[in-house]
């Protein structure tokens, strides 16, 4: 206990390979950090900027071209596909969510 003590606060890393696999349709939040969303009009939104984690589901922080942030709830009615080989991230705009 003594030697992980003396660790508080320091950053993690390992490697990628060495991550477990999630089951489908989960992600780990690196491989979503950079995607590019797009509506369902196939219009780019912006990237995925950050990835909240309050509670009952995460939500998707994604920048804008203006600068704008969107925050979209990772919930199946929004998020329609992700594909992190190729950074797209394809959602549904739910009524509310860009007022």
């Amino acid at each position: 206990m003594d030697d992980v003590v003396k660790l508080r606060g320091c950053e993690l890393k390992i490697a990628e390979s060495d991550l477990a696999p999630l089951p489908a349709g989960h992600y780990f939040i690196h491989e979503l950090i950079g995607c590019i969303v797009y509506d369902d009009a196939g219009i780019s939104l912006g990237e995925v900027r950050e990835v909240l984690t309050p509670g009952a589901n995460d939500v998707y922080v994604v920048r804008t071209p203006n600068g704008k942030d969107i925050l979209l709830p990772a919930i199946p009615e929004c998020i329609l596909q992700v594909d992190t080989e190729d950074k797209r991230i394809d959602v549904h705009i739910l009524s509310g969510l860009l007022d």
